[in-house]
């Protein structure tokens, strides 16, 4: 018996698993389908190297119709920090217009003058110390890149010279602009929450973290969620905590486990022979993601990825393992910009200059040296869907984001095609332009908007941020009330991670999900939202 079973390891786990177990008379269970990260997961050059292995899960969707019937590829994170641990470590927060958006469906106390001071609590900035928007004490370091390609900073250099504004700082005073990111990344290794939050707390007596098993369903009595059934090893255990579940499996492994459990559409649940337990139409719906397609470019002279060899990699590795220094201690994508696809609207799209000639995640390279430009749609208007293919917890649900679906996700595709002309703009732009050699992909053929579309549809990918799957909010759709964090319907059932985001937020998703985190851990201690 426990007080709390937190169900998942992940960037919110972590941060529930320190902050609720800093109550000494609080026992605190958690629950990791994955096993300890693996070396890739911290040296910061490597992210893109875990994608389709053990610490992978590896998901697709469901054939896209508006992406030319593919399957896109879903990598998520099945370890001790979860995606976390194997994303690209950038730290943006999104805008103010995406929290005080939140308030206005029907999430009081979730405005961005609400937010503002968990996500600067939050931080420990290197680089902005005496900032009034970033905080220096907090156990998440943050800092910008110990070094920037040159390449990179053409690319910059030549988003400023097409017209757009310099910026500093993405979680500053203003996202809009180009500059470099900011990282979860301390003395030139992965920090995130696995290391800021969970490994400090491991060596309380009252914190117990099982790696390694797959919880199948909540138990549910009287009404009350009172633990858990899990596999381990084969064999089936049960785990019960007197005060509350709490799940944070991420918005594909948290509206699964509730659906499982009998608590979703009551008539879909029934088709696959569960019992419904709590009505709950919206569990899985509201999905949402950012969209990335990429361009790419030749250049003149071999530069970056395009030049790593067999010996470049372990030479490499051995200076990181030594130093912590060199290539292998960057992300390999600091140069970004945020910018508006079309006058007087807040940024919506996302821009990387990354000196790579890759495309399909990095898992393919060009036999020349190049640049690959990313275009990531930030407020997509299509929303999706996670739903059960039967009633084995064993097998993976359906992952169906519509993307560029017909009616009104229309927009979401013109806003991309607008993307890569600015991309291609930036491109024919100085001092960029001295050193590219041709694009390589989709290439100069393609042209009008219905080609270009076409192109977009063919070759998108995600850029990993699933969300809005267990909505919070207000009203009766709501599924998770955003004062408590508790399921509706259900006593002592949290839902603590991306899945409550009633929308993604215009940026890389994860500094948000520690946010929320932490609110939630306060509001479950007792304390409120602040």
């Amino acid at each position: 018996m426990y007080d709390t079973i937190i169900l998942g390891a992940g960037s919110a786990g972590c941060v529930l698993a320190n902050r609720l177990s800093s109550d000494p008379d609080r026992k605190v269970l958690v629950l990791e389908a994955g096993r300890e990260a693996p070396i890739n997961s911290r040296v910061p050059s490597d992210w893109v190297s875990m994608f389709n292995t053990a610490v992978d899960w590896g998901y697709h969707t469901t054939p896209q119709a508006g992406c030319r019937g593919r399957r896109v590829f879903w990598p998520r994170g099945k370890m001790i920090g979860g995606s976390g641990a194997m994303n690209a470590m950038i730290y943006i927060r999104g805008l103010p217009s995406d929290f005080d958006g939140w308030e206005a469906l029907g999430c009081p106390g979730w405005g961005w003058k609400d937010v503002l001071p968990t996500f600067m609590a939050c931080e420990s900035n290197a680089d902005f110390t005496k900032s009034p928007f970033h905080g220096t004490e907090g156990p998440l370091h943050v800092e910008h890149p110990n070094a920037v390609h040159p390449y990179e900073q053409l690319w910059i250099d030549a988003g400023i010279g097409a017209g757009y504004p310099a910026n500093a700082d993405f979680n500053g005073a203003s996202q809009e602009g180009f500059g470099t990111l900011q990282f979860t990344i301390r003395g030139g290794e992965r920090s995130g929450t696995g290391r800021a939050y969970l490994q400090p707390a491991l060596d309380r007596p009252n914190l117990t973290v099982t790696p390694g098993v797959l919880v199948t369903r909540l138990i549910i009595e009287n009404g009350r969620a009172v633990g858990v059934e899990y596999l381990e090893n084969g064999q089936q255990k049960r785990a019960f905590a007197s005060e509350q579940v709490v799940l944070a499996a991420g918005a594909i492994g948290s509206p699964q486990l509730l659906m499982l459990s009998g608590i979703g559409a009551a008539d879909e649940l029934s088709r696959q022979g569960i019992g419904p337990v709590v009505d709950l139409p919206q569990v899985g719906r509201n999905l949402q993601d950012h969209i990335n397609i990429i361009i790419g470019y030749h250049t003149r002279e071999p530069v970056g990825v395009g030049t790593w060899t067999a010996e470049f990699l372990d030479a490499s590795l051995k200076q990181w393992e030594e130093e912590r220094s060199g290539d292998r201690s960057l992300a390999w994508c600091a140069a970004a910009a945020h910018i508006s696809s079309k006058p007087e609207i807040d940024p919506d799209l996302q821009l990387y200059g990354l000196v790579s000639p890759h495309r399909d995640a990095g898992r393919f390279l060009s036999s020349r040296s190049g640049m690959t430009f990313c275009t990531v749609l930030q407020r997509p208007d299509a929303r999706g869907e996670i739903t059960l293919r039967s009633a084995d917890p064993i097998e993976q649900p359906d992952i169906n984001p519509r993307y560029f679906e017909s009616g009104t996700y229309g927009a979401d595709l013109t806003t991309m095609v607008e993307g890569i002309r600015i991309q291609r703009r930036i491109a024919r732009t100085a001092p960029l332009a001295d050193v590219l050699d041709g694009e390589m992909s989709p290439g100069a053929e393609c042209q009008t908007h219905e080609e270009i579309a076409d192109f977009i549809r063919g070759h998108c990918q995600t850029i990993y941020h699933a969300s809005g799957t267990c909505r919070m909010g207000k009203d009766d759709r709501a599924v998770v009330d955003p004062t408590t964090f508790k399921v509706k319907g259900v006593e002592g059932l949290h839902v603590v991670d991306a899945s409550v985001f009633p929308t993604v937020p215009s940026g890389n998703i994860n500094a948000t999900v520690i946010m929320v985190a932490e609110r939630a851990a306060r509001a479950i201690l007792g304390g409120g939202l602040s």
